[in-house]
């Protein structure tokens, strides 16, 4: 996923990217607002600078929007119009920005905590300036007007127009003040919410008899003395223990608290979310937050999303069935419980396809992975990825690169590799710079993988399993769409294309993953240095679709449970919230434990709302356009350049769905995306 924003929760705020110079003595210069191209100063981040550079930029956005707003309607250009808009919303945009990945990352309570308090600040008055009157008025004025626009720009003034309009432009200027009130709320509710889960701190203590089975490489990170280990709850080491412990009560214990981050903290806040929204999306004329929040996606409607997802889970039922009997024949006693099913299905693999996931990461070492990576995406899109040493980082582990397109620099990325205590822990790309070109000059975007990978030891490398790099592959497509994207209106940055196509570019790149051609080039033993031989490949492509159904049932229960809380709010407000999530989890086929809380720690339900069904939405585009390198070739660089043209450059300058047909040639289907998933 990329990271939202609580700002872009509670208001479909355009994303941005202009220009902004602002007056500082070089005493006074705030790292924070130094648009450039050279290293950002995140050593020199303080919480003075913070609340600094909040007031800033709110400062000067209403000078911009007082200038704006007192052009004459004779003298109204797209220039001193709409581009002034464009500075607006990127003076907001690219601090928030920052703001967010401090939150996220740093180690300093006081840092952390001051950005996200100013965070809320500047997210309510990024989502208020939809309700600002005069700025409205000004734009509907110049558009009455406007003559000869090019494409890119007459999309920024109608979808300006209609993210007023959407937000409540029309409404009594009564009605607007209580919509001011109601965004406040969601920002802070927002924060708070997401701040629980990257705070929350727990961990397990076990004894090397209830650890029975898991590598050595994570015993030695967890021991702590003579027949003790401490597991800290996290991803990495949740999944390691879901699928190696041999005792199903350590696997049992670990999935217990798992499901619990954040719990009871977060019910209450995501209460108050859901019910705030709903009352937003009510006073705006809108039946549902689903049905206000899919004005402006691809599927328009609910009824849409409804059929989608209902049609995914006829298809996949009969499937998931299959799958799950024969995971179930592993186990010899007892019915298969949600902890049950990583390690079933590790056994499963290794007695049908003689494929132990275990031998599979060792020719996945971290480093050659990451540099393995590197040129795939260098020849497919004809890019150089070089590591640059010395830069600030915010945690000495961080790792800085610099990225190039045909032979010239295109922007800078930042890798988080691994956990950390109060550090955001889930996998995500973060924005950090926005693009913007002016007055001739090019600021260079710049973003971070911020991961949760498992971190190797001095005596065992970090090795990735399979399923991490395809999740690496993910981010990273994020990442890239992210540097390599241009546009001269930078409100139409890359993660600005609709809500359920954003992860139509991530999800495309992970199929190099079960590819041999690609994986060959940098696959390794980490101890022999030997390629990944073809006979373990085959394997691993001959249960690539082993419990694929599974999987992604339960990426259609996550969309449908969000789509649920956000477009069916009057039917459960009565209902506990963690009941609605445990009753549609029937859905899985796998039974539900009273006593988990889940929803406490699935922060999509913030960033995401009414929005996770475009995990699977993007991914019908996603398989559609592989199945142009199917055909020609993984690493036909034709295919790879053709795609960077008209999809990632393009950033979010076309329609999505035009985008999509001027790449393939043709009208997207549906067909690479069944076969994807498993059904037919």
């Amino acid at each position: 996923m990329f990271k939202k924003y609580p700002m872009l929760a509670a208001v479909s705020l355009l994303l941005s990217g202009t220009s902004l110079v602002m007056a500082q003595s070089p005493a006074s210069v705030n790292p924070l607002l130094v648009h450039s191209n050279a290293p950002i100063q995140f050593k020199n981040v303080t919480p003075a600078n913070i609340k600094d550079g909040v007031a800033r930029i709110i400062a000067e956005s209403d000078g911009l929007i007082k200038k704006l707003t007192t052009v004459p309607s004779g003298k109204k250009s797209f220039e001193n119009t709409m581009m002034v808009v464009d500075k607006i919303n990127y003076n907001v945009t690219d601090l928030q920005s920052k703001l967010g990945l401090i939150a996220s990352t740093y180690s300093e309570d006081a840092i952390r905590d001051t950005a996200t308090v100013e965070a809320g600040k500047l997210g309510t008055y990024a989502g208020n300036l939809y309700l600002n009157e005069p700025l409205y008025k000004a734009i509907k004025s110049y558009a009455s007007t406007a003559v000869n626009l090019r494409p890119d720009q007459q999309k920024f003034l109608n979808e300006t127009i209609f993210s007023f309009e959407k937000n409540g432009m029309k409404l009594s200027t009564d009605a607007r003040k209580e919509l001011f009130a109601l965004n406040e709320k969601l920002v802070k509710i927002g924060l708070a919410f997401d701040k629980n889960i990257a705070e929350w701190k727990d961990s397990l203590v076990f004894n090397a008899a209830q650890l029975k089975g898991v590598p050595p490489e994570f015993l030695a990170k967890w021991k702590r003395g003579n027949d003790r280990y401490v597991v800290k709850i996290n991803n990495a080491n949740a999944v390691a223990l879901y699928e190696n412990a041999d005792e199903e009560e350590t696997r049992k214990s670990v999935y217990m608290r798992y499901m619990n981050i954040a719990y009871p903290a977060n019910i209450q806040q995501l209460d108050s979310l859901l019910y705030y929204r709903n009352m937003y999306a009510s006073k705006l004329g809108f039946k549902t937050y689903a049905e206000y929040t899919l004005a402006d996606k691809m599927a328009a409607r609910p009824v849409n999303v409804w059929a989608f997802e209902n049609d995914l889970v006829a298809k996949l039922t009969p499937v998931v069935k299959n799958e799950l009997a024969e995971f179930s024949a592993q186990k010899t006693s007892g019915a298969l419980n949600p902890w049950d099913f990583q390690y079933y299905k590790k056994k499963l693999l290794n007695k049908k396809y003689q494929l132990d996931p275990n031998e599979v990461k060792e020719y996945f070492e971290m480093e050659n992975t990451l540099k393995g990576m590197f040129t795939i995406y260098e020849q497919l899109f004809n890019l150089k990825i070089v590591p640059v040493a010395g830069l600030p980082v915010w945690d000495s582990k961080v790792k800085s690169y610099d990225m190039f397109m045909d032979g010239k620099k295109v922007g800078s990325f930042y890798l988080d590799l691994y956990p950390r205590p109060n550090k955001y822990n889930h996998f995500a790309c973060f924005p950090i710079n926005i693009y913007r070109k002016a007055n001739g000059q090019e600021v260079l975007p710049v973003a971070a993988l911020v991961c949760n990978f498992s971190e190797g030891t001095a005596e065992i490398p970090s090795l990735v399993a399979h399923h991490d790099v395809v999740t690496l592959f993910h981010e990273f497509g994020h990442l890239v769409h992210s540097l390599l994207g241009r546009s001269v209106i930078a409100s139409q940055m890359p993660f600005a294309t609709k809500g359920d196509f954003v992860e139509a570019p991530s999800q495309f790149l992970e199929n190099w993953c079960y590819e041999y051609e690609p994986l060959s080039m940098f696959a390794r033993h980490y101890k022999t240095g030997k390629a990944l031989p073809k006979q373990l490949f085959d394997k691993m492509k001959a249960a690539e679709k082993v419990g694929i159904a599974s999987m992604y049932i339960r990426q259609v229960y996550y969309g449908m449970l969000d789509f649920t809380y956000e477009d069916k709010y009057d039917s459960i407000r009565n209902t506990s919230l963690n009941d609605v999530a445990l009753n549609m989890s029937r859905m899985t086929l796998l039974p539900s434990h009273p006593d988990t809380h889940f929803i406490c720690s699935f922060g999509h339900l913030n960033g995401y709302g009414a929005n996770y069904y475009g995990y699977m939405w993007s991914k019908v585009y996603a398989e559609d356009m592989f199945s142009v390198f199917k055909k020609k070739g993984v690493m036909d660089k034709a295919s790879g350049l053709k795609y960077r043209k008209e999809i990632l450059e393009k950033a979010a300058t076309k329609p999505e769905i035009d985008m999509v047909k001027a790449f393939l040639g043709r009208e997207p289907n549906a067909a690479a995306f069944s076969e994807s998933i498993g059904v037919k």
